[in-house]
């Protein structure tokens, strides 16, 4: 991240005496611990060199001295998603339980680096955002009368490396961003017939839109919505199934629900029950389509059903 160095941390780095000292917040379960490498209670008042500092001035900071440890911080120019690992010692064994029950990954831990002055003792400047990440699992060493407590801190970067876990068409856009129309127009996408030059036989009919009609959007736990499937043609023909209607040409299609433990196919294969409260997107498939003698591909299209 971007840093905002004052003049007096710039002029700390080139002294010939410099005491460093390590903040840290530690958002846990139950509350935010913030301790540092010193001794006795902090409470730096600022205010703030930069708009841009991180630091929490006004918290009252508890100085852990030698027992506590934090590894090398790496530093590099990669897009590399790199850990710290933080550790404290001198833990009652009694508490080793506690402080591993309040310890939860969607905590975050977040380092600064300071200096205090040699001859007030007193902090010098903002200190400087090194490090921010997700708490991990933690590792225990218990001695019998007093343990250590290790935690990994995972660089934020780790992200990237999750799934989004999207669906990259109109139902799923509609969850996120309701009325945006970027995505209006994907389920006819697939496999659809675009022809350039023209064909030569200028009266084959193609299945141009496939879409999902839900007899409600809305249904509550325990409850049936029913389900059809229309695949308009170019001549504006259409065919439904499963009634089976159309001057269309006929085709056959499976239903399948992004999540049975939201709302489960059941009947005949085209009513969707509703166990548990979420939304669930419907998708229908159908195997390739022939109309007349022309061949086409696979179809895909789906629904938005909410269960309360």
């Amino acid at each position: 991240m971007p840093r905002s160095l004052s003049p007096t941390f710039l002029a700390q780095l080139t002294s010939k005496q410099v005491i460093p000292v390590y903040f840290l917040a530690l958002a846990f379960a139950d509350n935010t611990y913030y301790i540092y490498s010193g001794q006795g209670p902090l409470t730096p008042s600022g205010p703030a060199y930069s708009a841009t500092s991180t630091f929490p001035y006004g918290e009252t900071f508890t100085g852990v001295g030698w027992l506590g440890k934090i590894e090398t911080i790496p530093q590099t120019t990669e897009i590399q998603a790199q850990s710290v690992v933080l550790s404290l010692s001198g833990i009652p064994s009694a508490l080793l339980a506690e402080a591993i029950g309040q310890v939860r990954i969607t905590g975050t831990a977040t380092v600064w680096l300071g200096f205090f002055n040699p001859a007030t003792d007193a902090l010098i400047a903002d200190p400087v955002q090194v490090f921010s990440g997700s708490l991990d699992v933690p590792t225990v060493e218990d001695s019998g009368e007093t343990g250590m407590i290790s935690i990994t801190a995972e660089n934020t970067l780790l992200s990237l490396n999750l799934a989004p876990n999207r669906q990259f068409e109109d139902c799923d856009q509609q969850i996120y961003f309701p009325g945006d129309l970027g995505f209006s127009f994907v389920d006819s996408l697939p496999n659809m017939a675009l022809f350039w030059p023209a064909p030569t036989n200028y009266g084959t009919v193609w299945p141009v839109e496939m879409y999902i009609t839900l007899s409600a959007t809305d249904v509550a736990v325990g409850g049936t919505v029913t389900a059809s499937v229309t695949i308009t043609y170019s001549d504006s023909s259409t065919y439904t199934q499963p009634a089976g209607t159309g001057s269309g040409f006929p085709f056959v299609c499976s239903l399948s629900s992004a999540d049975p433990e939201i709302a489960e196919i059941t009947g005949s294969g085209f009513s969707l029950t509703g166990r548990r409260a979420g939304a669930v997107l419907v998708v229908a498939k159908s195997p390739i389509i022939s109309s007349g003698t022309f061949p086409y591909g696979q179809r895909r299209c789906s629904a938005l059903l909410t269960v309360t």
